[in-house]
């Protein structure tokens, strides 16, 4: 049995969620009455769930609305601006309604009161679309960071590394001032490379690190950077990073 009118207040809920998630993702500039608008134009194509036509009517009307609510969401600005929204639209419904699926499968399944179930996965779409929305912000600032460089040496062939922008990196050499990079030693050949030891301080203790002089680095789509140290650590502790950038090497390009 269904309750055509439990089905458009969760049809309402759950385009409210997903719109209020892309606002905060995509950081737009808009309103709850907005938004509780498109919701609500979002619940039109439940009528046509009752009609005889084919799913790639039934598609189509679907993205019309989908393109509706955006611009009465969010306004319309350009194509892009407005393919963005939608696509996040997509996915962010993709996330929610799979979740919601797994939830309802593994864990309600013997729920068979839809007044319950219904309740229980509205209470439940608002916490899941903050998990999303704070794991895409958690991926885009780390992955944002993630550089490929190049690092040239005298009489050895240039290595090219995963770089990994770290700003809490402020290693400076207190000779010449010359900004540290930090690297896997295993990834270089030591053979006649002279070694500088900079002292360098932490929060427990002061120590030695052993650095080369290179000859250059070029971070891709940056671009070439001179005067600066590699400092050789026994093993860099950031996943999928064998090279740990300064900020300072940045801030001078």
């Amino acid at each position: 049995m269904v309750y055509i009118d439990l089905l458009v207040v969760e049809d309402l809920i759950y385009n409210y969620v997903i719109l209020l998630g892309v606002s905060l993702l995509l950081t737009r500039i808009t309103n709850f009455k907005k938004i509780f608008l498109s919701s609500v134009i979002g619940t039109i194509p439940l009528i046509f769930l009752f009609t005889n036509i084919s799913n790639q009517l039934n598609f189509l009307v679907s993205f019309v609305f989908s393109v509706i609510m955006s611009i009465v969401a969010f306004s319309y600005k350009d194509i892009i601006y407005t393919i963005k929204n939608i696509f996040y639209m997509y996915t962010t419904s993709i996330f929610i309604g799979g979740f919601i699926y797994l939830i309802n499968v593994n864990f309600l399944p013997t729920i068979n009161n839809y007044l319950l179930n219904v309740i229980f996965l509205i209470l439940l779409s608002p916490i899941i679309t903050i998990i999303y929305i704070k794991s895409i912000h958690k991926f885009k600032t780390d992955y944002s960071n993630y550089y490929k460089v190049d690092i040239y040496f005298s009489g050895i062939e240039k290595i090219t590394v995963t770089s990994f922008l770290d700003t809490g990196n402020k290693l400076i050499d207190p000779y010449k001032h010359r900004p540290i990079i930090l690297i896997n030693k295993s990834l270089i050949n030591l053979d006649n490379q002279k070694i500088l030891l900079v002292p360098y301080n932490t929060v427990n203790n002061s120590d030695l690190l052993e650095c080369i002089v290179p000859e250059k680095i070029y971070i891709h789509n940056i671009g070439y950077k001179r005067n600066f140290l590699v400092g050789l650590m026994n093993e860099v502790n950031i996943e999928g990073a064998d090279c740990i950038l300064n900020q300072k090497l940045l801030e001078r390009i």
